[in-house]
């Protein structure tokens, strides 16, 4: 049986059920997604030019049904969802999303845009409102996945000059396990790199490598998200990281459904460092 509708941010998870006095009057209405082409006309012939197609978001309709034991109960939890819908805690900070659940468990990432009652019926503690949630892409997510890939100590190649700590050698090891991609669309991941660890590297055979421009202490790591509209390389969670010039673009590294192996390169002659790879299976419908 279909679950009730989530939306799920920063501070807040909520359900809506009618046992909860906020409930979904009828399926939500999802419209189709965006699409901007390059097509150009000819000036002085026949048919157009077909240039690249770009699939962008689209805006899913809820219509809500907000009950109460009395009116005031019913104004007050009419004012929680306003709130809710407010969602402060995501649109004040750039690239933040919430996270809409369907009844079929699977996820769109966007944000809560318009609100507005469109019908009170004060003498049975009940009113309609209209709410939308604009999604940033076409796609929706199942939940999240993660494999890591642990490299064992360097047995070979000499110290590096001068000696800091923690101590790591000029040898290369090699680590590599292998993960499935369920879904029916390609997905993007997030990968993070713990150290210590010399000259790290993670490839996913036939799709990307990436290499960290720097190497990584036991206390550090690197972050590299592909996610369309959250796109960056970050150090430490905080700070803006690099990749060498030779490492792939983020925008190669979207992951298709099946198997694949995670490979991670690297120097360390202490400590267990580390690579993850997390993704969401991706599909066309919710």
């Amino acid at each position: 049986m279909p679950g009730p509708w989530r939306l799920v941010y920063p501070g807040q998870d909520v359900t809506f059920t009618d046992e909860s006095g906020i409930y979904l009057r009828k399926p939500p209405e999802v419209a189709d997604y965006d699409i901007s082409t390059d097509d150009a006309d000819n000036s002085r012939a026949d048919a157009s030019q077909a240039g690249q197609d770009f699939h962008g978001g689209r805006t899913i309709g809820l219509t809500f049904g907000v009950l109460g034991r009395t009116e005031a109960e019913m104004r007050s939890r009419a004012s929680k969802l306003a709130m809710l819908w407010d969602a402060a805690a995501v649109r004040t900070r750039p690239g933040e999303l919430a996270e809409l659940i369907s009844d079929g468990g699977r996820s769109a990432f966007g944000r809560p845009r318009k609100i507005a009652p469109s019908d009170v019926f004060p003498e049975a503690n009940m009113q309609t409102v209209e709410a939308q949630f604009r999604q940033f892409d076409k796609l929706w997510y199942g939940p999240e996945d993660s494999l890591e890939v642990s490299l064992a100590l360097t047995q070979s190649g000499g110290f590096v000059f001068p000696l800091k700590f923690p101590m790591v050698t000029r040898g290369s090891t090699t680590a590599q396990n292998t993960f499935v991609v369920d879904g029916d669309q390609p997905t993007w991941p997030v990968i993070t790199i713990r150290g210590p660890i010399l000259d790290p590297t993670v490839e996913v055979a036939g799709l990307f490598r990436f290499t960290a421009a720097s190497s990584l202490r036991a206390d550090e790591w690197i972050t590299i998200d592909t996610r369309p509209g959250r796109r960056a390389v970050t150090r430490n969670g905080d700070r803006i990281g690099s990749l060498t010039r030779t490492s792939s673009l983020l925008t190669a590294a979207a992951l298709p459904p099946g198997p694949h192996t995670l490979t991670l390169t690297g120097s360390s002659a202490s400590g267990v460092p580390t690579a993850q790879i997390a993704w969401r299976a991706a599909y066309s419908t919710p």
